[in-house]
């Protein structure tokens, strides 16, 4: 366990030694926060964002918070992998996966049938979808969650030279 957990500290901590990741962390988190955001904003009409804000509750800011600094991180590590994938050989296979958690990070961002309803229909999910992801959304955040921190775990091992395939 504390191997793992060496592994995952040196591999988040590896990019951060250069300050452009640094700056690419702060600006993705900053992205992903104001998507999560305005997506409620521009799907649903008539949303603006003085309302969406007043709908927020700090719960819901603290999930924003977590899915935004735990996407930024995934995003920061895989540009680095990406950037030195000379040295490191291959993109991570957990890019897929990240990627992935990353819409489910949107999807579980929004907290309001009215805000999930325009999004779920894009990919053909009708509002019975809807309505089950609303009742069950906290554990879809904590699956969400999860499977970042497992696709940041990955990117680790890779920056790690711990694993080659991850």
């Amino acid at each position: 366990m504390s191997r793992a957990l060496n592994t995952l500290w040196f591999g988040i901590r590896e990019p951060f030694k250069k300050m452009n990741y640094a700056y690419l962390f702060l600006a993705s988190f900053f992205v992903f926060f104001a998507l999560f955001v305005f997506i409620p904003v521009w799907t649903v009409a008539g949303n603006t964002l003085a309302t969406q804000l007043e709908i927020f509750t700090a719960r819901d800011y603290v999930v924003l918070i977590l899915l935004s600094s735990l996407s930024s991180l995934f995003i920061t590590m895989q540009v680095y992998v990406m950037r030195q994938k000379r040295k490191i050989g291959g993109v991570s296979t957990a890019t897929a996966g990240g990627f992935g958690a990353l819409f489910a990070g949107i999807a579980g961002t929004a907290f309001c049938a009215s805000c999930l309803a325009p999004l779920f229909a894009t990919f053909g999910i009708g509002f019975g979808g809807v309505i089950f992801v609303l009742e069950y959304r906290f554990y879809f955040v904590a699956g969400i969650t999860l499977t970042m921190l497992i696709a940041i775990y990955l990117t680790a091992r890779k920056i790690n030279k711990v694993c080659t395939s991850c």
